[in-house]
């Protein structure tokens, strides 16, 4: 009989310190993408700004490294407060005078686009920053054997640990979801 060869070589385990703070780095980055998912997917919904139309008066190409499409036009809050005659938006493809398009301010002169694919695709990372978050928070309630694999805590925080990483595989399942329903919205006719 052969023996066997394994290319993994021995198994250290890996420090307390060590491995508490890739669980704050997991937990930091998630609360980070958490906010700014969170932040841009409501402005993409035209939750957070001021939304309103802007009107189409013309679009041109601008810059020569990296064109672009900027439109420039009138912006119409939808509660009709302050008229901005003189806003302008990145867009591609390029717009044709006088079309009409859903826009939020989020603040003087700075406009984004509302768009169903957007808030899907800052959905995708909002989901994907809790799945993080969660991942790291199932950390904490684990603890390594000998041989240096993580395993649950026996009692009430090992069990809430599991399942808050289950939490965090169905979070990461719906960030996959979100992502396949941004990339397929415009294909299918969505904006």
């Amino acid at each position: 009989m052969a023996p066997v060869i394994s290319n993994h070589g021995p198994s250290r385990p890996v420090s307390p310190a060590r491995a508490s703070a890739y669980l704050v780095v997991f937990v930091l980055i998630g609360m980070g993408l958490m906010a700014f998912g969170g932040y841009q997917a409501g402005h993409a919904l035209g939750l957070l700004g001021e939304p309103g139309r802007l009107t189409v008066a013309s679009c041109a190409e601008a810059g020569r490294v990296k064109p672009e499409i900027r439109c420039t036009g009138t912006f119409r809050p939808d509660g009709g407060r302050s008229l901005d005659p003189a806003a302008h938006i990145v867009v591609n493809p390029s717009l044709a005078a006088g079309e009409s398009i859903r826009l939020d301010r989020v603040h003087t002169g700075s406009y984004v686009r509302i768009s169903p694919a957007r808030a899907e695709g800052y959905a995708a990372l909002t989901l994907f920053g809790a799945a993080l978050f969660a991942f790291g928070g199932a950390g904490f309630a684990s603890r390594t054997n000998p041989s240096g694999r993580p395993e649950f805590r026996a009692g009430p925080t090992g069990s809430a640990g599991l399942r808050v990483g289950q939490a965090g595989v169905v979070l990461l399942l719906g960030a996959g979801l979100c992502l396949i329903i941004a990339f397929l919205s415009p294909l299918l006719g969505g904006d």
